[in-house]
C-alpha cells in the first residue's frame, strides 16, 4: 500500500526540488552582483571563467527550512542542528575569506562533538568493527577521527562540476532505501528533502556549472551526509552501527584523500594543502571529457555502495573479499586508466554514453510525454462525468467569473498577449475544488503488486517525474529555447503553494485546509505539466488552454444543478 507517509515524502521531494531550481538562479543573480566568485588559477582549478561560488547557501537554507517545518520534534534533533550550522557558518566564511587549515581543523572538531552528541541522544551508539564490538572509551575517539576525515575528505574531493552534489544524492538515495518504514522518520525525510535539493541543484552545478558549491556546499554535504548514513544504518541494523560498512560506503573520498596524504608526506610537503593528485585530477588527466570523469567517479560510488551492501546483508567475507580489489583498483587507478585508454575502450563507451541523453531525449518526448498527456486528459474527462457532490449557488459567481474569462480572451485573439496561462492554473484549482469534496481522489482501487492505491497517487507518480526530467532536459526538449518557462507572477504563486503546503504540515489545522492544501498542490502539479506539453508541442497550446475552461464551466454547471 503507499501510504500517506510515501506521498507525504513524494510530495517532499517534489517541493523542495521545485525550490531549489526556482532559487538558485535568483541567487547567482545575487552573487555576481556581490562579484563572490571562484577565480580560475591555471594551475589546480580545471574552469578558466570566474564562477559564483556559495552554493551551499542555498542547499542548506532548503533543507533545514523544509525540515523545521516538517519534522515534528524539532528539539530531538537540536544537536544536528546546531552542528550544522556551524559547519554551515564555517564554508560560508572560508568561501569569503580564506581561514586557515588549523582553526578549520579545531571547528570541524567541534562539529564532530555535536555530531556524536546527536547520534548518542538517538541511541546510535552501539558501535562495531567488522563485527568487533567497541567500547566506549575507543568508540568516541575513533568515531571523532572518522567524522573529521569525512569532511575533509567530501572537501578535498569537490574539483569537478557535479562531483559531490552527485555523490550526495546517491547517498541520500541508499539512506532512504535504509531507512524506510523504520520507526524514525527524520533520517527518511531528511533523506528525501536532500535527495530533492540535490536533484535540483545539480541542473546548475553539473557541468559546464554555473554555479559552484564552495566549501559551505561541500562541507556541509559531507555533515548531511554523514548524520544521513550513520542514521539510516543503524535503523536499518537494529541500532548497531557497522564502522566498516560506513567505511566501504564512502570508500571512494576516503581512500583518495588518504592516498594523496601519504604521498604529500612521502614528498615532505604539508599533508594539508592542496594539489593535483586526487582521483578526479589524475581521471581528467588522461584527456577524459569532464563529464565522463565525473561519471566515471559516481560509477566507482555505486560499486561501492553495492559491495558495502553485500557486506552488510549477504556475506561479510564476500564482500571483504570485493573491497579489498576495489581499495586496489583505487589505488592504482592511474595504471588502470593508462591501459584503458591505451586500448580505447573508454572512447567506445564514451561515445555511447554521450549519446544516451539526446536519444532519451527524444523517447521521452515524443511516446512517453504524449501517452501521459493522453492519460491526464482521459482524466480530466472522466471528472465530467463524475457526479459533483456540491449543491453551492455561490459557484453562479465563479461559473460567471469564468464565462466572462472566455469572452475576455476570444475578444483579444488577435493580439499576441492574449493569453494569461495563470487563467490556466486558476481553472485547475476550481475544477479540483469543485470536484474535491468527493470520494474520487481518496478512494483506494485495487491494484496487481501495489495492492491498493487512490487516484491522487497515482497523479502524482505520472506527473512529477516527467517534471523533474523536464527541468533536468529542459534545453533538449523545447522548442522556445529563449522563453522563461515561468514568469514572475508565476513564480510568486510557485512560493505560495510550497508556503502553504509547509504551513498546513507544521500547523494541525482543521480538515478543511488540508483540502485546500491537496488542491493547490495537484492544480500546481498539472498547471507544470500543462507549460511542459506547450513548451514541447507549441500547436496544442490553444487546444489545452481553452479545454481548461470548457473543463471548469461543465464541472462548475453541474455543481450548481445538481
Amino acid at each position: 500500500i503507499l501510504s500517506g507517509e510515501f506521498m507525504l515524502y513524494l510530495i517532499t521531494l517534489f517541493f523542495s526540488f521545485i525550490s531549489v531550481v526556482y532559487a538558485t538562479p535568483l541567487f547567482i543573480e545575487l552573487l555576481r552582483s556581490l562579484k563572490l566568485f571562484d577565480e580560475p588559477d591555471n594551475n589546480r582549478k580545471i574552469h578558466t571563467e570566474p564562477i559564483p561560488r556559495m552554493g551551499g547557501v542555498i542547499i542548506y537554507s532548503v533543507v533545514i527550512l523544509f525540515l523545521l517545518f516538517l519534522y515534528p520534534s524539532v528539539f530531538n534533533i537540536r544537536y544536528f542542528l546546531i552542528g550544522s550550522l556551524i559547519i554551515f557558518l564555517l564554508g560560508v566564511i572560508d568561501d569569503y575569506k580564506n581561514i586557515p587549515w588549523s582553526l578549520k581543523f579545531f571547528v570541524q572538531s567541534v562539529v564532530a562533538v555535536f555530531l556524536i552528541l546527536f547520534l548518542r541522544n538517538h541511541g546510535y551508539f552501539n558501535f562495531n568493527f567488522g563485527g568487533l564490538v567497541l567500547p566506549e572509551y575507543l568508540t568516541i575517539p575513533i568515531l571523532f577521527v572518522f567524522i573529521v576525515a569525512t569532511l575533509n575528505s567530501f572537501n578535498l574531493l569537490d574539483g569537478l562540476d557535479g562531483l559531490v552534489s552527485g555523490f550526495s544524492l546517491l547517498l541520500s538515495v541508499l539512506s532512504f532505501f535504509l531507512s524506510y518504514g523504520t520507526d524514525n522518520s527524520f533520517v527518511t525525510l531528511l533523506s528525501v528533502i536532500l535527495f530533492g535539493v540535490m536533484l535540483g541543484f545539480l541542473k546548475f552545478n553539473s557541468n559546464p556549472a554555473i554555479i559552484f558549491l564552495g566549501d559551505s556546499g561541500s562541507l556541509t554535504l559531507a555533515y548531511f551526509s554523514l548524520a544521513l548514513l550513520f542514521s539510516s544504518f543503524a535503523e536499518a541494523s537494529n541500532h548497531s552501527i557497522d564502522l566498516l560498512f560506513i567505511g566501504i560506503i564512502l570508500s571512494v573520498p576516503i581512500i583518495d584523500t588518504l592516498r594523496v596524504m601519504v604521498v604529500r608526506i612521502a614528498n615532505k610537503r604539508n599533508p594539508f594543502l592542496p594539489d593535483k593528485n586526487h582521483i578526479h585530477h589524475i581521471i581528467y588527466s588522461k584527456k577524459i571529457r569532464h563529464k565522463t570523469t565525473v561519471f566515471i567517479i559516481l560509477s566507482l560510488t555505486l560499486i561501492s555502495f553495492l559491495i558495502g551492501i553485500v557486506y552488510n546483508f549477504y556475506s561479510n567475507n564476500l564482500g571483504l573479499f570485493a573491497f579489498l580489489i576495489f581499495s586496489g583498483v583505487l589505488l592504482f587507478i592511474d595504471k588502470i586508466l593508462e591501459f584503458i585508454v591505451k586500448r580505447e575502450y573508454l572512447l567506445y563507451y564514451g561515445r555511447l554514453f554521450k549519446l544516451f541523453p539526446s536519444n532519451f531525449a527524444k523517447i521521452f518526448k515524443f511516446y512517453f510525454l504524449p501517452l501521459i498527456t493522453f492519460i491526464l486528459f482521459s482524466f480530466l474527462v472522466y471528472l465530467l462525468a463524475y457526479k459533483v457532490a456540491m449543491n453551492d449557488k455561490r459557484f453562479l459567481y465563479l461559473l460567471i467569473f469564468n464565462l466572462l474569462t472566455v469572452g475576455y480572451v476570444l475578444i483579444n485573439l488577435k493580439s499576441k498577449n492574449y493569453i494569461s496561462d495563470i487563467f490556466v492554473l486558476i481553472n485547475f484549482i476550481l475544477l479540483f475544488y469543485t470536484t474535491g469534496n468527493t470520494d474520487i481522489f481518496n478512494k483506494l482501487y485495487s491494484v496487481p503488486i501495489i495492492n491498493y492505491i487512490n487516484i491522487n497517487q497515482i497523479l502524482a507518480l505520472l506527473i512529477i517525474p516527467v517534471i523533474v526530467f523536464y527541468f533536468l532536459y529542459k534545453e533538449r526538449l523545447s522548442i522556445a529555447k529563449n522563453e522563461n518557462f515561468l514568469n514572475g507572477l508565476e513564480l510568486i504563486i510557485v512560493l505560495l503553494v510550497v508556503f502553504s503546503y509547509l504551513l498546513i504540515k507544521l500547523t494541525e489545522l482543521p480538515a478543511n485546509y488540508t483540502l485546500i492544501s491537496d488542491v493547490l498542490t495537484r492544480s500546481f502539479m498539472f498547471y507544470l505539466f500543462y507549460k511542459i506539453v506547450s513548451n514541447c508541442f507549441p500547436k496544442l497550446h490553444l487546444p489545452l488552454y481553452f479545454s481548461s475552461f470548457v473543463f471548469v464551466i461543465v464541472v462548475l454547471f453541474k455543481a450548481l444543478i445538481s
